[in-house]
Parts: C-alpha cells; structure tokens; sequence
C-alpha cells in the first residue's frame, strides 16, 4: 500500500547540493517539508528558504535543488490520499482550492514547525509497521498537514479575476452542501446572485466543465468512496446520496463510469487488477 498511496521520502542535512530525485516520479503529487535551509526550485533557481512547506500537484514536476546543509522531508501524495485527506465537508472547498495549484506557505512560529515535524514523524512510524499500516490514520496526519498549510497560505489571485475566483469558490462551497440535494443549476445561480448563464460561463473557462457536469462529478466520486469503503447496500447509497431509488442511481452511475456499481465494487476490491488506477476516484474527479 506504501508504493499506491502514500510514500515518505527523508533527505536530511545534505553535504553539498543536491538534486532531489522524487519518489515514485510520476503519478503523485509533491508535498515537501524544508525544516531548515535553502531549496532551488526550478530551471530559474528561485530561492526557498525554510522552514516551509511546498506542494506540487501531480502534473508539477519542477526541478528541486537542496542546498548544502539543508533538510528535506518529502511525501509523495496519490490521488486517492489527497481525497481522502481533503474529505467531503462543506469546509474541505478550502483544501481542494488549495492543492489544484502549487504553494508555498512560510512557518514563522517554533510551534508551527513542531508540530509538522511531528505529523511527519509519524507518517514515518505508520509507514514503518506495515501490519499496523492505515490509511484512515494516514488521510488524517495529512489533513493536518494542509490544514497549517492553509493557515499561512496567502493565495494570490489576480485583481480581475478575484470576483470570478470568488463565485467559484462559492458555488463549489454551495455545492457540497446541496449535491445530494440535487439541486438544478438554476438554484445555485440564484443563491450566488448570478445569471445561469454567467455561473456557465466561470465554470467553462476556469474549470473546463459546465456546473452541471461539476456537480455530476461531485456526486460521483462521493459514490465510488463509499462503494470502495463500506459495505453499505446499494439501496442505501443511493439514498444517502438523494437518489429515489437504486435503479436510478445504478444508471446514473453507469452513465458517468461505464459500469454499474456492482461491477466496480468488484473490480475495485481486488487489489491486483489491471483497471483499479483508471477506474478509482482521482482528485480530479471533484476539481
């Protein structure tokens, strides 16, 4: 499990620069801890002092360059952990909106470092003992983790384009609150005071998706979680998610995945299939 969700990468107190060979190199995102010294990031070599924390999605690959005498700790993050650690809470908007880019966020404060060193520590510790290894323990010290993030983060936005980062972090706010309500689109517009077509509009240019299909998605990873991880009927899904019944749920399902729940609990409980990496919830199933 170490190697699909999560893996801890220690380099500490580096002789002489060094390039930092990221572990696994693809397919996972990049939260780094620089407890103290300088990193270079990039082909510009543009100076990190530490303590910090940095994140880079999955698709980020930016060149790191520890500076001697400096110290890195470094998780290599799947999709399914920074799902899991973001959860499905009204406030978890926040988190997402954090991790759809890369940050940096400064600690200033002696307890702020020690309470990240801390949260590494043990992700260490639960990587160590495989037979006491559990992602639900693990999803939480992340969550940690972003949540001192977020606290220090001043995320900049662009003077004209602060009003539409501000409906859309709205109306995805809005909609963890209604989507098992199923609200039509329409409502989420009149609740944000914008025109339909305007809310299209945001939607479209920033996300690549109409609100319809964001609230599709939403419903849908929400789904595939609690296929992977209860053993709740499939009537019951479907009515914890506000469909009438399971019919109209499985072809709701099957509609968005090609499958029908049934077909991807089975596929997604054996651990050795081919199709599980394509077929499990990514966080890009809810940008």
């Amino acid at each position: 499990m170490q190697d699909t969700y999560v893996t801890l990468q220690d380099e500490r107190d580096a002789l002489h620069d060094r390039a930092l060979r990221r572990r696994p190199s693809n397919g996972f995102g990049t939260l780094l801890f620089l407890s103290h010294g300088t990193l270079l990031v990039g082909d510009e070599l543009i100076e990190k002092t530490g303590p910090a924390l940095f994140f880079w999605p999955n698709e980020m690959r930016d060149t790191l360059t520890l500076k001697a005498g400096s110290s890195a700790r470094l998780l290599g993050l799947s999709d399914s952990i920074i799902l899991d650690a973001i959860g499905a809470r009204s406030e978890s908007v926040h988190l997402r909106m954090l991790v759809e880019a890369p940050f940096s966020a400064q600690l200033d404060k002696q307890p702020e470092v020690t309470r990240i060193e801390t949260l590494f520590d043990w992700f260490s510790q639960e990587l160590e003992q495989p037979e006491h290894r559990s992602p639900m323990s693990m999803s939480a010290f992340l969550r940690l983790l972003f949540i001192a993030a977020l606290r220090v983060h001043t995320p900049h936005d662009a003077t004209n384009n602060a009003e539409v980062t501000h409906v859309l972090r709205k109306f995805r706010h809005l909609v963890e609150l209604h989507y098992k309500d199923h609200w039509k689109i329409a409502q989420y517009a009149e609740e944000l005071g914008v025109e339909y077509d305007s809310l299209h509009r945001i939607c479209k240019r920033d996300t690549g998706r109409s609100p319809a299909e964001l609230v599709h998605e939403r419903i849908t990873a929400e789904a595939k979680a609690r296929l992977e991880n209860s053993g709740s009927a499939l009537k019951k899904i479907a009515a914890d998610l506000g469909f009438a019944d399971a019919s109209h749920f499985s072809h709701f399902f099957k509609r968005r995945t090609d499958l029908s729940p049934g077909a991807y609990r089975s596929v997604v409980s054996r651990p050795d299939s081919d199709d599980i990496q394509d077929l499990r919830r990514g966080f890009s199933d809810w940008p």
